[in-house]
């Protein structure tokens, strides 16, 4: 004997089911305002090691110039062009972690944005008091449960949501302070 089960379908709400929403648009500079910042211990660590390395084969490098240019052995002009590349090459270093870093880093970024183009379409997201739901052209992106979300960060343009499954929802400032109370409590209350 079968037994017909009435499995109940899943209710798809729509965008306009939600009481609560706000549209979001991410422009360029709020990408490269996350990566600077997240990359900013990153970067400190680099000059860091950057200067200390700079300084040793700096020394290194006068050390051999010096010997190269007052000793009259075979092997003296390896030692004068040891020197010098030694002291060029860290200077080569020293540039790239303070200029050409963060220059590298955002044309990274906007790379991966051309890679994707949806990232800058305007989101619209609904807030429920249990989970955040994210629209892109009026279907469902993806959802977010309150309970998984780890801690909120502040950039100088962008408040960061962090998801514990390593997503984030990038909210600009002057977005949040527009949007209706009930979101900005509700964002406010992420902060751990």
């Amino acid at each position: 004997m079968k037994q017909n089960k009435n499995q109940k379908a899943v209710e798809k709400r729509q965008l306009s089911d939600f009481e609560h929403r706000m549209t979001i648009q991410l422009k360029e500079d709020y990408y490269v305002d996350y990566a600077l910042s997240h990359s900013k211990e990153q970067i400190r660590h680099n000059r860091q090691k950057a200067i200390l390395w700079a300084v040793l084969f700096f020394v290194l490098g006068c050390i051999a110039i010096y010997k190269g240019a007052m000793t009259e052995e075979q092997w003296s002009d390896i030692y004068l062009i040891a020197g010098v590349v030694m002291i060029v090459f860290q200077l080569f270093n020293l540039f790239y972690n303070f200029v050409m870093f963060p220059v590298a880093l955002k044309r990274s970024v906007l790379k991966e944005l051309k890679k994707d183009p949806s990232l800058l379409m305007p989101m619209e997201y609904a807030f429920e008091p249990d989970k955040i739901v994210c629209f892109l052209n009026g279907k469902h992106r993806s959802s977010v449960l309150v309970d998984d979300i780890s801690r909120l960060e502040e950039t100088a343009q962008t408040v960061i949501i962090e998801v514990k499954d390593g997503r984030r929802i990038i909210v600009p400032k002057d977005l949040l302070e527009k949007a209706e109370p009930v979101i900005q409590k509700q964002i406010q209350s992420f902060r751990k």
